[in-house]
C-alpha cells in the first residue's frame, strides 16, 4: 500500500568541496508529515533526465517523516560546477511500491579554496 506521499518539487544550492546535507520531509497532498517507517530511500543526480550515468549517488537516511541526503566534502569536491537534477525515492517493503518524494534542480558553485 502507497503511503501516498506529495512529490516536493526542492532545488538546491550545493557548494563544491563541503560537506552536503539537506532533509526533505515527507508529505501528503493536504501537506501534512506522513511517517516512513518501512522500506528504503534512494536518490541520485544525474546531469540532465536523459544522462545515462549518475553524477552522485547520495547517502540516504530516513527518521519518522525526514529524509537526509547526504555527500562528503571528497564527493563534492569531485563534481564539477554547473545545474544538475536530482530525486529521491521511495520504494515500500513490497519493493514494487515506489513513490518520489523530491525531485529538482540542483546547482554546484565553484571553489575558490583548494
Amino acid at each position: 500500500m502507497a503511503l501516498t506521499v506529495q512529490k516536493q518539487i526542492v532545488n538546491i544550492a550545493l557548494d563544491q568541496g563541503c560537506t552536503f546535507e539537506k532533509v526533505i520531509t515527507a508529505q501528503n497532498s493536504a501537506s501534512q508529515n506522513v511517517t516512513i517507517s518501512t522500506g528504503t530511500t534512494a536518490a541520485k543526480m544525474r546531469q540532465s533526465y536523459y544522462s545515462s550515468n549518475n553524477v552522485a549517488t547520495f547517502t540516504t537516511s530516513v527518521t519518522g517523516s525526514n529524509c537526509t541526503i547526504s555527500l562528503t566534502a571528497t564527493q563534492t569536491a569531485a563534481l564539477s560546477p554547473g545545474n544538475y537534477v536530482y530525486d529521491i525515492e521511495y520504494t515500500q517493503s513490497d519493493e514494487t511500491t515506489v513513490e518520489r518524494l523530491a525531485e529538482g534542480i540542483i546547482t554546484i558553485s565553484e571553489e575558490a579554496t583548494k
